[in-house]
């Protein structure tokens, strides 16, 4: 082919897509915010109780999704207790409930939770109304922990507000007051009094001073109870304030300094002065939480654009209808990228790997086990292969059937080594047995092949760089963003057609290969 000839086919692989991503982009709105992913949380709590034959009953809340707040897979493993539940305007409270228990029982409860952050602009000239909903007139109330009509209160609040009468003057005061107390944690309760008196509290007890004097000023307010869910594991939860104000509960976050607004990481899990847990007192109990954050695709391509003829993921929702579950297809969107990665590391740079796609192969296979996981299997079968190449090759074995037995010694190593973690209570190593077989088959054949035709040593540098490899194509393919980038503007495979096109006919010295050349340069 001409080479004028061959340059048009590139500029048209280029220019194709280029057109299709700025008509989506300025005729159908498509942006990226709408298309970057957003982070969800995969959220577990666990209670470990011990029984001693008696009924034992354990409460506590469950999140539900409202206007910001998704929540999805929930999941209960609840052993031999029967589960109640109860929705009301506190939230949904859910009940265990097990008759004459012994021994140790586990219950576990897992969801995941996509929050938004949100941030109210308080109108200065705003007003404390005197009408009020007759629903909302409870949250003026005083109560044993919101002692808001104390005199100590009072004289707190007349001090911080004096005869203002506007929304914003009063709510600054009062949040600038508590937030600026010393933050102390408190086991128990801590009401608004003793929070008063101290100057000092934990979340629960600025939130309750912040609730108090909002009252005091004719001001509706509420307690909220909830979870920030930042990476790990922990026991404690958290509570902040809202305040009712134009028809809308607007949070304030006293400890943690947020006014009007809320983090995308606040879990509410109920309103009002309530206790997150309660349970029997003739049992041992004890809880964690566990919190994992992912990036997801974002959800406003398919809502916001979901009339437009060229939203592609009505097309994605079509193959989910049909039964082809939608990991599979951004693994097979993805795969194309990942065998770029390969081609330009070998090709470019002058890396060598075990086969043109295995590289990309182990990535997909590293994205279901987690990096570290994955990279260990991975030198797994290469350190099994290697110790029973040799025995086997003085058996004078043919080479189907010592494949066979290298490749039922790796699996039984994985069983084992998952085996040991769940024994040892450390699942994240079983993890390692979803490493898929055609993979381990695929990896464990092509080392045993290099250890035959060019020795142990060359075998370990090709091992090598293939990790290296792996790790392009893993960064490449489990990316969020690029997912999302492909999922909204499919049209890119024809870029990576044209980056082929172009590599293809590369004459130019490979980068490990200037050392060697430099002279001829």
């Amino acid at each position: 082919m001409k080479i004028r000839s061959y340059h048009v086919i590139v500029g048209l692989f280029l220019i194709i897509p280029l057109i299709l991503i700025l008509f989506k982009v300025f005729v159908y709105g498509y942006s990226f915010n709408n298309i970057l992913p957003t982070t969800s949380y995969e959220v577990s709590v666990t209670f470990d109780i011990e029984g001693f034959g008696d009924e034992i009953q354990v409460s506590t809340w469950l999140p539900i999704s409202n206007e910001r707040q998704e929540i999805t897979n929930e999941i209960q493993e609840t052993g031999v207790f029967g589960v109640t539940q109860l929705n009301d305007a506190t939230g949904r409270r859910v009940t265990w409930t097990a008759q004459a228990v012994n021994g140790k029982k586990l219950i576990r409860y897992s969801f995941e939770a996509r929050g938004k952050a949100i941030q109210f602009d308080i109108d200065p000239d705003m007003a404390v109304p005197r009408d009020l909903p007759p629903s909302v007139y409870q949250y003026l109330n005083s109560t044993a922990a919101i002692q808001s009509n104390h005199p100590q209160i009072l004289a707190k609040a007349d001090e911080l507000t004096g005869s203002e009468e506007r929304f914003l003057p009063i709510l600054t005061s009062i949040f600038t007051e508590i937030n600026g107390m010393e933050s102390r944690p408190f086991k128990g309760l801590t009401d608004a009094l003793t929070t008063l008196k101290l100057g000092e509290a934990s979340c629960n007890g600025k939130s309750r001073l912040f609730v108090a004097l909002c009252r005091n000023k004719g001001i509706p307010a509420r307690l909220v109870g909830g979870l920030i869910m930042d990476q790990g594991s922990k026991k404690t939860t958290h509570q902040w304030a809202e305040v009712y104000m134009g028809g809308f509960w607007v949070p304030f976050d006293c400890l943690n300094g947020h006014f009007a607004s809320i983090p995308a990481n606040y879990l509410e899990l109920y309103k009002e002065d309530n206790f997150l847990f309660s349970r029997t007192a003739n049992i041992e109990f004890d809880h964690l939480f566990t919190i994992q954050p992912k990036l997801v695709s974002n959800p406003k391509l398919a809502s916001e654009l979901k009339s437009s003829a060229f939203n592609t993921y009505l097309m994605w929702t079509a193959f989910e209808k049909a039964g082809i579950p939608l990991s599979l297809l951004k693994v097979i969107l993805l795969m194309p990228l990942g065998a770029m990665v390969v081609a330009i590391a070998r090709n470019v740079i002058g890396l060598k790997t075990f086969g043109v796609f295995l590289p990309a192969l182990i990535a997909v296979a590293v994205g279901y086990t987690g990096l570290l996981w994955g990279m260990l299997a991975f030198v797994l079968v290469i350190v099994i292969v290697s110790l029973m190449h040799y025995p086997l090759e003085r058996l004078g074995m043919l080479y189907t059937p010592k494949m066979v037995i290298m490749l039922v010694t790796v699996v039984i190593a994985f069983i084992l080594l998952s085996i040991i973690g769940i024994k040892m209570n450390y699942t994240e190593l079983a993890y390692i047995t979803l490493f898929p077989v055609v993979v381990i088959t695929i990896t464990a054949e092509r080392f045993a092949r290099t250890v035959m035709e060019e020795g142990y040593g060359d075998a370990i540098k090709i091992t090598i760089q293939t990790l290296v490899v792996v790790l392009g194509a893993y960064v490449a393919m489990n990316s969020t963003t690029m997912e999302a980038i492909f999922l909204a503007f499919p049209e890119l495979f024809l870029t990576i057609i044209a980056a082929m096109l172009l590599l293809g006919r590369w004459i130019g010295l490979r980068v490990t290969e200037y050392r060697r050349f430099k002279w001829l340069v």
